[in-house]
Order: structure tokens, then sequence, then C-alpha cells
């Protein structure tokens, strides 16, 4: 059991860091468009300098951010509602829990297999992005890999659930 948990804390780890670096692209990306854009401008049309394809770079980006994000703390992802929980035993609570954790599971192997459909959809037909024209293939492979990455930790997230009934209350830490 303890190896399934570090398990976990590593892959949760290794979505923090790409959440945390597809952030950072975006706001480095989103920075150098503004600046271009005001020397643009600015000097009236001389600076003729811009960057093409910020939309599609920011909106990619917040693609990896939002799975990697997902996929990092799935096991806090649930809210709890005080009305029908309040009263609730804990280990009912924690088998609620587990039954979540089994659907993020499922929904993570949807994402994997559709996004897995696409890459490979868009590499048999040459699909690319419109403004930078870059092969849709490892865009939709990349989110193939953090939906895989996502269903891992919610399968080992609702094991240990069922086997310890412990989980993450947001009614306990006050989060």
């Amino acid at each position: 059991m303890q190896a399934l948990t570090s398990i976990s804390r590593f892959l949760a780890r290794i979505c923090e860091f790409i959440g945390g670096v597809s952030l950072v692209i975006i706001v480095l990306v989103t920075i150098a468009d503004v600046i271009t854009r005001y020397l643009f401008k600015l000097t009236m049309g001389d600076f003729g300098f811009t960057i093409k394809g910020t939309v599609e770079i920011v909106s990619y980006m917040m693609f990896f951010a939002l799975l990697a994000a997902f996929a990092a703390y799935v096991e806090r992802s649930q809210v709890i509602v005080d009305v029908f929980t309040q009263k609730m035993p804990q280990h009912i609570k924690g088998y609620m829990m587990g039954i979540f954790m089994v659907g993020f599971f499922a929904l993570g192997v949807i994402f994997v297999w559709g996004l897995y459909d696409s890459a490979l959809d868009a590499k048999e037909f040459g699909k690319t992005t419109q403004d930078l024209r870059i092969s849709m293939t490892p865009i939709f492979a990349f989110g193939s890999f953090l939906s895989a990455l996502l269903a891992i930790r919610a399968l080992i997230e609702s094991i240990n659930i069922f086997r310890t009934g412990e989980f993450f209350d947001a009614e306990e830490t006050g989060a």
C-alpha cells in the first residue's frame, strides 16, 4: 500500500510541475504579446514584430495546465456539501469518496481513449493548428498522457480509500 501511495505522490508532483510550466508559459507569452502589440501601436506600425499564434499557444497550454491540475489534485477534487454529509458517519463518506474516485478513473480512461483517437486521426489526416500550423498529433498525445496520469492516480486513490477508509476531507481541514 505504501508503494502505491508513493507512486501516486510522484505522479502528482510530475503533474504539478507540468501544470506550473504551462502556467509560466501562458504568462510569458501573454506578456510578450502585450508588449509587442503596444510597441506596434506606439510606433504606429513601424515596429512590425508581433507574435503570431499567441491565442493558440495560450489555449493549448491552458488545456495542459487544467489536465495536469486535475490529475495532481484528484483526491481533493470533491466538494462535499455539509447539508448532505454533516451527520453521515465517516466510513459512509469514505465509501462515497471511493466511488467518486472510481468515477474519475472511468472519466480519465474515457479522456485517454478520446484524445488518443484524436491523435491518431490528426496523424492520419495531417491536422494542424490554425495559425501556427503545428501538428495536432503531439498536442492530443500529451493530453492523452495527462489523462492517463489522472486515471492512474484516481485508481490508486480509490484503492487507498477502500482499503484504509481515509480520504481528504475538506470539512475537517477547513480547506
